[in-house]
């Protein structure tokens, strides 16, 4: 395909085995980066998550997609080179081309490299005028994505999702920080939010009746046993997702049913009974405090669009 290329930047298995057993050995509470939830069969899993009903950020984030779209051609630059930070499927970003003016290039970033491929093929096929050059890599491998892109003078910068939920609020404030490096001075980043609202409505979205964010939590043990050769068992695990009043975020835990000792050649790891390994966070903003969030992090808030129910925001932010 004539419009299509490919980059393979993605972390060494050594960087990869270091940080997950640092993160299970961590004494106070066990933890795996939540980016390990997107092998191919976590990508697809989200995949089906993000058509729930009782997922609603993916369907309220569309919505605004579709029914604002004006904004997007009115505010953000033509002929524009479009920077998806975490790629995944291609539902939103198909959308968010249609709304712009004649972009020409398409950047999409993912750590998960068959799931990339295929959706990067696939916006090609649908876009045949816009270069679409792909990344496999981990968005936070700042030095190396902006000596890609740094030659475009027009960029926006795509994070769909509430993917910036996943972080902290300092974390966040320093990826949007080398989100700012990447896309450069004056350029836009257009960012989706999750607005805080009633717990039952947060958790519910992480607890559905199907039981396939149970799935999706518990596969995050299938990509560690690929990336470390240990031997996890989801079904010794429960899901477990809650909001955390103090912490403003929803938490997703895998509960030990019973006492473990996990082994490769090198490590082993204990995990006694009802013991928890922390999965994801997701934090909850309001509009007030990711406008605060955005200005220490390098950015101006141009524009701030909601869903009919205020669940979702879109921010369109401007770096300064």
């Amino acid at each position: 395909m004539e419009n299509l290329s490919f980059i393979n930047l993605n972390s060494s298995q050594t960087s990869d085995n270091d940080e997950i057993f640092l993160g299970l050995k961590n004494l106070n509470q066990k933890e795996i980066n939540s980016k390990y939830f997107y092998n191919e069969i976590g990508s697809k899993l989200f995949d089906q998550i993000s058509k729930l009903e009782e997922y609603y950020p993916t369907r309220k984030e569309i919505e605004i997609l579709e029914e604002k779209r004006e904004y997007f051609s009115e505010l953000l630059p033509e002929g524009a080179s479009i920077i998806e930070f975490g790629s995944g499927s291609n539902k939103k970003i198909k959308k968010f081309l249609k709304a712009l003016k004649n972009p020409k290039e398409y950047i999409p970033i993912d750590i998960s490299k068959d799931f990339l491929i295929f959706n990067a093929k696939n916006v090609a096929e649908f876009f045949p005028g816009i270069s679409v050059n792909a990344i496999c890599a981990d968005f936070r491998k700042i030095k190396k994505l902006k000596k890609i892109v740094n030659d475009r003078k027009k960029n926006i910068g795509f994070f769909p999702g509430s993917t910036i939920g996943n972080f902290s609020p300092d974390e966040a404030s320093l990826l949007m920080k080398n989100f700012a490096q990447i896309i450069g001075k004056n350029n836009f980043l257009v960012i989706g939010v999750d607005i805080r609202k009633e717990i039952n409505v947060m958790e519910t979205a992480y607890n559905d009746s199907e039981g396939i964010t149970a799935r999706f939590n518990k596969n995050i043990l299938n990509g560690v046993n690929e990336k470390t050769g240990l031997k996890f068992n989801e079904d010794d695990f429960d899901h477990k997702a809650y909001f955390n009043k103090e912490k403003k975020r929803i938490e997703m835990h895998l509960v030990s049913k019973k006492n473990l000792k996990i082994k490769n050649s090198s490590n082993t790891i204990k995990i006694n009974k009802g013991e928890s390994i922390h999965t994801e966070n997701s934090y909850k903003y309001s509009i007030e405090e990711f406008q605060k969030l955005s200005k220490i992090s390098g950015f101006n808030t141009v524009k701030v669009l909601m869903d009919k129910k205020k669940y979702f925001s879109i921010f369109f932010l401007k770096a300064h």
